[in-house]
């Protein structure tokens, strides 16, 4: 059970996140931690991103290439939870209605079609495997 997430309503998703070489052996190592968000995006708030689809984090800007243009993607079970949608900057999820305080456990891009879910708690995504590989040309 990841600690602040609520337990009735698990809805555990593979999904993808790319990062730099420099990130990939913390991650390895230690899992994530929303204590480095920002490196490359927080328009739906300050939380580690996760991608429906690998070629979302296989993109260069977050799958960033090593000096031999390897990129690496993690592909992970990430536990979302209630979603609420996210926004710029926002350090947690906002408080769900009538819940008596109780915050989302994670926020998304778009309710409706989401492509992209934010955590704000370390243990809600699991690293399980790393994708490594390169492309001759990014189109």
């Amino acid at each position: 059970k990841a600690e602040g997430v609520d337990s009735s309503n698990y809805e555990v998703e593979w999904s993808f996140h790319g990062c730099g070489p420099d990130v990939v052996p913390l991650i390895i190592q230690r899992g994530f931690n929303r204590s480095f968000c920002g490196k490359n995006a927080t328009f739906y708030g300050k939380g580690v991103y996760f991608a429906r689809d690998a070629s979302y984090s296989a993109h260069p800007t977050y799958a960033r290439p090593d000096s031999n243009d390897t990129q690496r993607i993690f592909l992970c079970r990430t536990l979302k939870g209630e979603v609420c949608k996210g926004v710029r900057d926002g350090i947690q999820p906002d408080v769900r209605v009538q819940s008596n305080g109780t915050l989302y456990d994670s926020t998304t891009n778009n309710l409706s079609d989401p492509i992209m879910w934010i955590t704000y708690h370390d243990a809600q995504a699991y690293p399980e495997y790393i994708v490594e590989f390169r492309v001759s040309a990014y189109a």
